[in-house]
């Protein structure tokens, strides 16, 4: 499940390889890339063809030594898109991967933060209308879902439901592939996500949790990255 970057990058003891150069060398826009990078004071890697569009006073803010990769190629040949509205913030602590095909949509105003060593996999989508944030070493597999809203109002026996709740996801998580993250929940560090599942409540550190709705079936899980 590891990314070609993942575990190279940076912020890691390992050393970043001539394959890994190439790799990146080979695929960034070196122009939107430059701009980026001195725009927010960070390293903002971008592959070509990737999709971005900024809103007025949104940023990404970089902690020392921090880089964020976004659109180098994995499995697909779709472009990895990024939106972030009014005033809308990302926030990357040392280095995380967003590869080709995903969908980052950050809402006017909303918080999406990454971890060190974190990276989500092709044609997963991020959405984030509060405030979405996924910890150091994460692993967000394939075609996966995490969304902080509902997008329309839900009313139960009269009460109207929050639109939107913040979703955070712990270190050391491993989100299986087209699984899905509702509004709300807290995923405990090192917590795995089995494939295709729907989690609706807060996953206990250390649980694997499967099905629809997601459910702990095995406690004390261990993995690597």
């Amino acid at each position: 499940m590891t990314s070609r970057l993942s575990g190279k990058g940076p912020d890691t003891n390992g050393r970043i390889t001539g394959e890994l150069l190439w790799l990146v060398l080979s695929q960034v826009s070196v122009v939107r890339s430059l701009y980026l990078s001195l725009t927010f004071r960070g390293f903002f890697l971008v592959a070509r063809g990737t999709r971005l569009k900024f809103g007025k006073g949104a940023r990404v803010r970089f902690g020392a030594g921090a880089f964020l990769f976004v659109g180098f190629a994995h499995f697909t040949a779709t472009p990895a898109s990024m939106h972030l509205g009014k005033e809308a913030e990302v926030v990357v602590s040392g280095t995380a991967q967003v590869l080709r095909g995903c969908r980052v949509f950050v809402n006017d105003g909303a918080r999406l933060s990454f971890g060190s060593r974190t990276y989500v996999n092709d044609c997963s989508t991020l959405t984030c209308f509060e405030e979405l944030s996924i910890g150091a070493g994460c692993s967000i597999s394939w075609s996966t879902n995490i969304l902080d809203t509902n997008i329309h109002e839900i009313i139960v026996e009269g009460v109207p439901r929050p639109r939107s709740s913040p979703v955070r996801i712990g270190d050391g998580v491993w989100v299986g592939t087209g699984a899905t993250i509702l509004p709300g929940v807290t995923v405990g560090a090192g917590a795995v996500v089995a494939a295709g599942s729907v989690v609706t409540a807060d996953v206990p550190p250390g649980a694997l949790v499967a099905g629809n709705p997601a459910r702990v079936v095995r406690d004390e899980v261990k993995w690597e990255q």
